[in-house]
């Protein structure tokens, strides 16, 4: 999962560099910044294969000085669970709270690394096409990434995004579930550990 995705970036990356000049120039900007992603976001749970599907998401955030920027963001996917017997379809979001802290320099490309406590809430969760539990919510857990800020001008960026996360979600009550291959629903709480990992491109706009 993490391989392909990175892969996924660095090809990005390449395209994006033959496109943009690199000429020397201050881009980095101050103050209120808003944004928009679209990207991949992979799902494992329980350390069974990871599941895949589109994220978007909007973000908000303010740069106190060319270095720091404190956001928070929000997004979020539907996946198809192929290995998972406790269900196999939901909506998974991410609520980040973060700061970014860029490599401030004169060029229109400015890397960043990127802390965030991240919130995953998880809804429309089914099982054979039919609700199989309630919503549910992991327990607040760290992600950790970096990106690169292209700058197309002194107010729009490019932003290119890779996160990685690890969370727990505790005590998820399950209906659905056939227990030893026989059609009898069981009444489970479940603990389950999962991953996330994100590539995302989008665009950052300081009014």
């Amino acid at each position: 999962m993490i391989k392909a995705l990175a892969t996924m970036l660095f090809s990005v990356l390449l395209c994006l560099g033959s496109v943009v000049d690199g000429s020397a120039q201050q881009f980095t900007t101050q103050g209120w910044v808003f944004g928009f992603v679209l990207g991949g976001n992979a799902v494992s749970f329980e350390n069974k294969p990871s599941d895949r599907g589109v994220l978007v998401g909007p973000r908000v955030g303010y740069s106190f000085n060319r270095i720091v920027t404190l956001y928070a963001s929000g997004s979020y996917a539907d996946i198809d669970i192929q290995e998972f017997d406790a269900f196999d379809k939901v909506t998974f979001a991410h609520i980040d709270y973060g700061v970014r802290l860029h490599l401030a320099n004169s060029r229109r490309w400015v890397p960043y690394g990127d802390l965030a406590l991240t919130f995953w809430p998880v809804s429309d969760v089914l099982k054979n096409g039919e609700r199989t539990t309630t919503d549910f919510s992991g327990l607040p857990s760290f992600s950790l990434g970096g990106g690169l800020a292209i700058y197309l001008s002194k107010a729009w960026a490019l932003d290119v995004n890779f996160k990685l996360g690890k969370g727990y979600f505790k005590d998820v009550e399950v209906d659905n579930i056939s227990d030893g291959g026989t059609s009898e629903h069981l009444h489970k709480f479940l603990d389950i550990h999962a991953e996330s990992a994100r590539l995302t491109v989008g665009v950052s706009w300081w009014p």
